[in-house]
């Protein structure tokens, strides 16, 4: 027979099991806004139009182009539709290259908004450098541990003990950032079009597991998003130009039969002159006439200078689109060189790391090195909240990281 009170208890322990997952797993969900958030918002083909703006403590959000939004703690899903409605219901004096200005309105689907910051998460205890950290979507216990020079049990050791985990945290800090560049190389000649493989021969054994991979889909997102907003300039261009051409074709059409109409009055006004010169029309009808002919001379003139302008915004239009993919390769080149310098020297600097490391006794540390099965790891979160975490659990915004080393695990941290 089961107790009740066993029973009771057991079900208070599975629902406090839920509700912890369903709490740590929350990053998944749709993320809701919060005082410290940056949010960028950019108008596909108009540069000028991208603007920056922080959450204020109000829980408002300002953008010179749209005005002051009530943003804090509403789904960014929610903020992004609202911005792009706000934009999409103004009309804009853009100045094209060649310094003319004229208006227009842009469709929902032209208006992109990103959180491209986020509110800092912060990292204590048993680690080489506690303190602030950038939070990234998706980030781990596992790569804050690592931005944080991994495990140390400094406060508890000696000088010697310091200077060991500091060339520990040096080599890991400066691997990062040669796997960094090595995987950027390898993105910006993708892009370039080079069908190559990411040589993971060429970087030293990893640290921190799956860092490389995760470093890969990092880029592997920019890519996506520089693409993406690649093909929005491309798409804009292609819109524009298929208006003017439409523009051209209606213009066209009027012009010709503006055309036929001043040929009309003309010939109208010359039947009129010669009545007049035979005395059966008087004279304010022949004036009338004139008149006729001015006015649809006008009109032709006026619709003729319309369709020069057309023309010649659609020219500007192909031009810029022409231009789109020679600018980006010159781009990505430019990057590239820079990558490529940048690895040259992380490779340098991780060499010098090397044997530091080799002076002093110590090995390169590796992935079996992250003693995380001898740590507690405590979760702060919202100010309030506190739950055990482990390596792996994904971190939110403003997260506060609480390690603490096992006893067991004070004597190796410290060696």
């Amino acid at each position: 027979m089961v107790c009740p009170r066993r029973s009771t208890c057991s079900l208070k322990i599975g629902l406090l099991a839920v509700a912890l997952c369903c709490s740590l797993n929350s990053a998944r969900a749709e993320y809701r806004l919060q005082g410290g958030d940056v949010v960028e918002i950019s108008v596909s083909g108009v540069p000028d139009l991208r603007q920056r703006a922080p959450v204020q403590l109000d829980g408002s959000i300002t953008f010179p182009v749209i005005g002051t939004f009530m943003v804090e703690g509403v789904d960014f899903s929610d903020v992004r539709g609202k911005i792009q409605s706000a934009v999409a219901s103004k009309i804009f004096r853009i100045r094209s290259p060649d310094g003319r200005e004229f208006s227009r309105t842009f469709e929902r689907e032209e208006v992109a908004a990103t959180i491209v910051e986020y509110r800092p998460v912060f990292i204590t205890g048993d680690v080489t450098r506690a303190g602030e950290q950038p939070f990234r979507p998706r980030m781990t216990v596992r790569q804050a541990l690592a931005t944080a020079g991994g495990f140390s049990a400094l406060a508890r050791g000696t000088a010697t003990s310091f200077d060991m985990a500091n060339l520990r945290s040096e080599y890991v800090t400066v691997w990062l950032n040669l796997a960094r560049e090595h995987v950027r190389v390898w993105r910006i000649r993708t892009e370039l079009g080079e069908n190559i493989e990411l040589d993971q021969k060429a970087i030293p054994p990893a640290p921190l597991p799956d860092a490389v991979s995760q470093i890969v889909k990092l880029e592997m997102e920019y890519h996506t998003a520089n693409s993406e907003d690649h093909e929005r300039a491309k798409v804009f261009f292609r819109r524009s130009i298929e208006r003017a051409d439409k523009q051209v074709l209606v213009l066209s059409e009027q012009k010709q039969a503006e055309e036929q109409g001043v040929q009309a009055d003309e010939q109208e006004l010359q039947k009129a002159r010669a009545a007049f010169g035979n005395g059966s029309l008087p004279s304010f009808r022949v004036a009338e006439f004139r008149r006729s002919v001015l006015y649809s001379a006008t009109r032709q003139l006026q619709t003729t200078n319309q369709l020069m302008e057309v023309e010649r915004a659609r020219a500007q239009s192909a031009r810029e689109l022409e231009k789109l993919d020679d600018q980006r390769r010159i781009r990505l080149l430019t990057e590239l060189q820079d990558a490529t310098v940048k690895l040259t020297d992380e490779r340098a600097k991780l060499r010098i790391v090397e044997q530091k490391l080799q002076l002093a006794g110590l090995r390169p540390p590796r992935i079996s090195d992250d003693g995380s099965s001898k740590v507690d790891i405590t979760l702060f979160r919202s100010g309030k909240e506190r739950h055990s975490a482990d390596v792996d659990t994904e971190l939110q915004p403003a997260d506060v990281i609480e390690v603490s080393l096992r006893p067991e695990a004070v004597d190796i941290a410290a060696q």
